[in-house]
């Protein structure tokens, strides 16, 4: 079996079995979709996925709500739905919708009431005890996913899947760390599944398409059904056309999601396993499925492959996979596709760091599909870090005659140092964005350093993307010496107990802490937030806080490095209180900020016309801007 192959699910004819999984974008106003969300989607069926499910977060109920939820309850919703309909069947796809219930997994602030749940079990990713779920509430929830799924139906769905997967209540009901009830919904495993069962049964009765069930096979939290329980699991379910696998809880999305900081589990047994214990098709996935799991992920059994980050990354993946053609791969960073949604940036939507167009799509057509540059120029790009690189191959690809120079051997900028221990996965941005060079046919000068006077007066544009400079110990002022982080990255040899100042507030305090944690005797983090690098992503935070903590590291929160003595010894200063103390560690080492690497760009601004610059060299900031500033720049030049 191969990607590309046609498929089915009952009566509906697949493409192919490369499938887009329901992902959270925030593209919602009022509980209605919003055009973002139709281009969104349609994007990922024009890059080649067979089948699209989506969009996520739809509900079936006014019970659970939020500004980030679509009401596919509410009749109003169906117009906006049908237009995301329209969009994947214009691209030759299939797209089912994914409905659910958030059970006890939400919180009431958005409609002010209580969430409902099979028992009053809180999450540990809420703070609210939900209420423990009538026979009223039962029956007007069931009611309610009959009422949505034919909502989706009146769109132009072509089916329906059921989410009992995280944010559910039918997952719930499954679980023995969720649901306590003694009634008919709870006990055994018969029990438990009576609800979902009766559900599948209702949508099933109420619409013509297929019904899917998309269910976590193992929650990963203490006192949940874990992947042994698949076959009890799967034994006790039933009335459903397809399985979609996923994993974990809502409280667990620091694993199911794993990014940099946390082991993802392996689903590729687990899945052996389901696909053993049914007899209709398969929809499988890893916690982050590349081109490499496709293979395996076949021979595990399942029928379609299922694909999320990896097509916000490039989502013309599947297509590029087929045509044995390079494609940008996802860093696992979990910047911009969770962080952007769950952390509000940019009004909250999904986005990309190495994929400016993803959450954009409306905005900026493919870059392959962008149109030739009207004037095609001679442009010098100063820097081959991220920024520089985007910036060339995307100016390349519109026809314009780049060159790039680079002071270093190598290109990949500051790229070259951060790709180390936790955060090796972002030396994929750099084989990316180098292939991208080269196939875009941009000249590179290494080893080709440039000020002002050697720059030719004969190019029409000049691109500055020198980046930033590392931080300066010195600027702190201290008598005593410090260590800079990066230098520590870079080999610089520390031992003995060591106290590690995060005056970065970044992912840079647990990529060196981690590093120091295998060298030194003792070593504390002072930082002024509560714990280390308090602005990393918050699905990557509390895997290097864990990694840090069973490397031995100890954390001193709110406390700033106030001075460092002559003699070593470091004064803190509580930044709540006032009150100071000191220590005397072995060794000091600072992971401070970068600062704007700007004189050559302000030189030759003040020289000539035709002068840019893009990425750090504008201002220190994450890797998202610099694909970002060298892709827009590239666009409009």
């Amino acid at each position: 079996m191969t990607l590309h192959e046609p498929g089915s699910i009952g009566d509906l004819e697949v493409p192919n079995r490369g499938v887009f999984r329901s992902v959270r974008t925030r593209f919602v106003s009022d509980g209605v979709p919003t055009p973002e969300l139709a281009a969104h989607l349609g994007a990922r069926a024009n890059g080649g996925a067979g089948l699209v499910v989506g969009p996520a977060q739809m509900l079936v109920h006014p019970s659970a709500s939020g500004p980030s939820y679509v009401d596919a309850y509410d009749d109003d919703a169906v117009d906006a739905l049908a237009t995301v309909a329209d969009a994947v069947h214009d691209a030759g796809s299939v797209i089912v919708g994914q409905l659910t219930h958030t059970g006890g997994e939400e919180t009431g602030d958005w409609e002010m009431q209580p969430q409902l749940a099979p028992s009053a079990s809180p999450s540990d990713a809420a703070y609210e005890i939900p209420k423990a779920m009538d026979s009223a509430d039962v029956r007007s929830v069931r009611d309610g996913f009959v009422a949505a799924a034919k909502n989706l139906e009146a769109a132009g769905f072509d089916g329906v899947e059921l989410n009992a997967g995280p944010y559910s209540v039918l997952r719930q009901f499954l679980s023995p760390r969720y649901n306590a009830r003694t009634d008919e919904y709870g006990g055994d495993w018969e029990g438990r599944a009576r609800f979902v069962n009766e559900v599948l049964a209702r949508v099933g009765e109420a619409t013509a398409g297929p019904v899917g069930l998309h269910l976590s096979l193992a929650e990963l939290e203490y006192g949940g059904y874990e992947f042994d329980d698949i076959p009890a699991l799967l034994a006790s379910l039933e009335g459903f056309d397809y399985l979609s696998c996923t994993v974990g809880t809502r409280a667990t999305f620091d694993r199911t999601h794993a990014g940099l900081a946390a082991a993802a589990p392996d689903l590729l047994e687990p899945i052996r396993t389901a696909v053993d214990a049914v007899d209709i098709p398969v929809v499988g996935r890893q916690p982050l499925t590349t081109a490499a799991d496709v293979e395996r992920l076949f021979d595990a059994g399942v029928d379609f492959v299922g694909f999320t980050r990896q097509l916000l990354a490039d989502e013309r993946t599947v297509e590029a996979i087929g045509e044995g053609k390079r494609h940008d791969r996802c860093l696992e960073c979990n910047q911009k596709c969770l962080e952007g949604v769950y952390g509000h940036a940019h009004g909250g939507h999904v986005e990309c760091v190495v994929n400016p167009r993803t959450g954009r799509e409306r905005d900026l057509p493919p870059i392959a599909d962008a149109e030739p540059a009207a004037l095609p120029r001679r442009v010098l790009v100063v820097g081959g870090g991220p920024g520089g690189m985007r910036f060339a191959s995307a100016a390349a690809d519109r026809g314009h005659d780049v060159t790039l120079r680079e002071a270093a051997g190598e290109l990949g900028g500051q790229l070259r140092l951060a790709a180390r221990g936790p955060l090796e996965p972002l030396a994929r941005a750099k084989e990316d964005l180098e292939a991208a060079v080269r196939e875009a046919g941009v000249t590179v000068e290494l080893e080709s350093r440039v000020t002002a006077d050697s720059i030719e007066s004969d190019w029409d544009a000049v691109v500055v993307a020198t980046g930033a400079t590392r931080p300066d110990p010195d600027a702190y002022d201290f008598e005593g010496d410090v260590i800079d982080a990066l230098d520590v990255l870079d080999g610089a040899s520390v031992d003995g107990d060591v106290l590690l100042f995060d005056d970065n507030r970044w992912v840079i305090a647990f990529q060196t802490g981690l590093r120091l944690v295998e060298e030194a005797t003792t070593v504390e983090v002072v930082t002024t937030d509560h714990y280390p690098g308090f602005a990393t992503e918050q699905p990557n935070l509390p895997g290097f806080v864990a990694a840090l903590q069973a490397g031995g590291a100890t954390f001193k929160g709110h406390h700033t490095l106030e001075a460092v003595d002559s003699d070593g010894t470091a004064t803190l200063r509580n930044t709540l209180t006032g009150e100071r103390s000191t220590r005397t560690p072995d060794t000091i080492v600072v992971a401070g900020r970068r600062r704007a690497d700007e004189s050559l760009y302000l030189e030759l601004r003040d020289r000539r016309d035709g002068v840019y610059r893009v990425g750090d060299a504008v201002a220190p900031r994450k890797l998202d801007r610099a694909y970002y500033d060298g892709e827009l720049l590239a666009r409009r030049l």
